[in-house]
């Protein structure tokens, strides 16, 4: 091997670890989607009437969450989801538009999240499940 060629395998040696680490952090990371991202359905029931309730949960690629919620039974169109917090299988999101909050727990084995809907002073159960 000459010593033209060495230099050469040298550089593309470098310029190959150069773009791995730069590339590296974004593939992994785009692995890491959250188990939240998609479509869950349920419903709540309040005042003796059951109303279905349609979230839709997306990521950036930076890996901040996203969200909508739909009231089919209301003629509620996609209303967004001001803040949506996942963490440790804890699901939080808040909706300033109707004053409203959940707080949930994700699970695995049973793909969906149970938890607590609150909106003008009521406490309501409300478990979604991932919509096929």
């Amino acid at each position: 091997m000459t010593n033209h060629h060495a230099k050469q395998l040298r550089l593309a040696a470098v310029f190959t670890f150069i773009f791995a680490i730069a590339v590296l952090p974004v593939l992994l990371h785009a692995a890491d989607a959250s188990p939240i991202v998609g479509n869950w359905e349920g419903s709540i029931s309040a005042g003796g009437q059951s109303l279905r309730i349609v979230l839709h949960f997306t990521q950036t690629k930076e890996g901040a969450l996203a969200g909508t919620l739909e009231s089919p039974d209301q003629g509620a169109g996609s209303m967004p989801i001001d803040k949506v917090e996942f963490k440790d299988a804890a699901l939080h999101f808040e909706m300033t538009a109707i004053a409203a909050t959940y707080d949930g727990t994700y699970d695995k084995a049973k793909d969906e999240i149970s938890g607590t809907w609150k909106q003008s002073g009521q406490s309501l159960p409300l478990t979604v499940k991932r919509a096929k």
